[in-house]
């Protein structure tokens, strides 16, 4: 069988995967005709997980970022990314753990995943998203097979029995970023991935660089078995840098895209359908008093997306926050949901480079 056609198969597999995964749920999200009122308020013992006193990866002349929480068996875990030195201390990950959800313990043998030296993750692996399955756990992360500031053009997979185990990682990356002239050419990093009983679905930023202020879409891919997995292609587009795969998130109507657009996503699947918090820059008309924030979209079949952000409509900006370790940017939404109230964990930098701590907000969601 040639690569072509075993690629056109698992495309094939990923779009059925896709309607199982969404065909229950289309009634539930809300009508576009209406508004959701969001208010979240930042913990005011923030941030919750802050750089070490040491010179480690992610010690005081670095930074900590990308958080992913995940809740099993009464117990909080928080995977991270730390760098002191992307050059002499690549980026890592590590994990932290609480019983409440705001008091943390690092893992005191972090990091434990790290660059492989070789391959697709020879210097930089970070923005992990762990899963667990029955009595095995997952991690999907970004790798950069170059020295980096930055995620690279792939998305590896490892497993291991708990996250102090050793993690056995993939020999391949389980995806990759497009050709030249592709939206996803550049890099590509993972945010959430969802199992949806029939499947799973990854949502994922890309674009053509990372490091400039050129636009960065979210994409999406489906797996019938988390291993192999096909990215979504609209196929009414066929010209670059749609020919290939399609992003969910930011065209505008004409096809055009604002500079950094929408990235760095997680998504949940509730009984209001499905819900993303993502990271974006403000509106020209709010750039002084908001130079990031995090806003919210909804959807019927996850994927097409209704977003949110206006000033009145924001999640969380660094204003709102009013602390002084997030008062440049935030980004990097992570969030559970309990009932009608939201636990969101998410980056906070100074304007100093590298200069990142996590911080969480709690808040609700209601519809008028």
């Amino acid at each position: 069988m040639s690569h072509e056609t075993a690629y056109k198969m698992l495309r094939a597999v990923g779009l059925i995967v896709l309607m199982l995964c969404f065909i229950n749920i289309q009634g539930n999200a809300q009508d576009d005709k209406n508004e959701p009122a969001i208010e979240f308020s930042p913990l005011e013992g923030n941030p919750v997980l802050t750089r070490s006193a040491t010179e480690d990866w992610g010690g005081d002349c670095g930074t900590v970022f990308a958080p992913k929480v995940i809740q099993h068996n009464d117990r909080f875990y928080l995977f991270y990314t730390g760098s002191c030195n992307r050059q002499a201390h690549p980026a890592a990950i590590g994990f932290a753990t609480s019983n409440d959800g705001i008091n943390w313990s690092k893992y005191p043998h972090n990091p434990i995943l790290t660059p492989s030296g070789d391959g697709y993750d020879a210097m930089c692996v970070s923005f992990a998203v762990p899963v667990v399955e029955g009595e095995k756990w997952v991690m999907y992360y970004a790798g950069n097979s170059q020295p980096c500031a930055g995620p690279g053009r792939y998305i590896g997979r490892a497993v291991a029995s708990s996250p102090d185990d050793t993690w056995h990682r993939g020999d391949e990356p389980i995806l990759t970023a497009g050709d030249t002239d592709d939206w996803d050419a550049g890099f590509i990093m993972p945010h959430a991935v969802v199992h949806t009983g029939s499947g799973y679905v990854m949502y994922y930023s890309g674009g053509s660089e990372y490091l400039i202020p050129l636009p960065r879409l979210v994409g999406m891919a489906t797996s019938p078995d988390g291993i192999r997995w096909a990215k979504y292609d609209d196929p009414s587009t066929t010209q670059a840098p749609y020919a290939h795969s399609d992003p969910i998130l930011e065209l505008k109507e004409d096809g055009t895209t604002e500079p950094f657009g929408a990235w760095s996503v997680d998504v949940l699947k509730t009984d209001l359908g499905w819900e993303m918090f993502f990271s974006g820059t403000c509106p020209l008309e709010m750039k002084q008093n908001c130079p990031g924030f995090i806003a919210y979209a909804s959807s019927a079949d996850g994927i097409h997306w209704k977003t949110y952000r206006t000033p009145q409509l924001l999640v969380l900006t660094p204003d709102q926050g009013n602390q002084k370790w997030a008062a440049h940017c935030i980004c990097n939404p992570s969030v559970l949901k309990a009932a009608a109230e939201y636990r969101l964990y998410y980056t906070g930098c100074t304007d100093q480079q590298n200069d990142c701590e996590i911080g969480m907000a709690t808040g609700s969601i209601t519809w008028k």
